[in-house]
């Protein structure tokens, strides 16, 4: 595969409209809603968890019913925030990855037909 930029994301290219990853729970069910990966290598991955985190903590300052709700705590936001501490030693130990490059594996078939079953990412 020749690695060139996309263009968009991978779900909104017509050769791999099941997207880029197939995200699976425990229990080995794929999800039915959209996801977004991020993973460590990826620059901007960071910032997007320490804005989720700081987002979380202010929910649970603010709006202690709907926290409580959605299962927030301070506890779950500074987990959020190590996280993206942990990532920023990944990129710092290993390089930073090319979120924005298209297709340079061969697709397994298996997994392709799996992530077509779902929303995958």
């Amino acid at each position: 595969m020749q690695k060139k930029p996309l263009t968009g994301l991978f779900r909104d290219n017509p050769e791999t409209p099941e997207g880029k990853y197939l995200v699976k729970r425990r229990d080995g069910t794929v999800p039915k809603w959209p996801s977004f990966v991020l993973g460590a290598a990826d620059p901007l991955a960071v910032i997007a968890l320490h804005a989720y985190a700081t987002e979380a903590a202010r929910i649970v300052t603010e709006e202690p019913d709907r926290a409580a709700r959605m299962g927030l705590t301070m506890e779950f936001s500074e987990r959020i925030h190590g996280l993206a501490d942990e990532f920023a030693e990944y990129r710092k130990a290993r390089g930073e990855g090319d979120p924005g490059m298209g297709r340079h594996r061969k697709d397994d078939p298996a997994t392709v037909a799996e992530m077509r079953k779902g929303m995958s990412a």
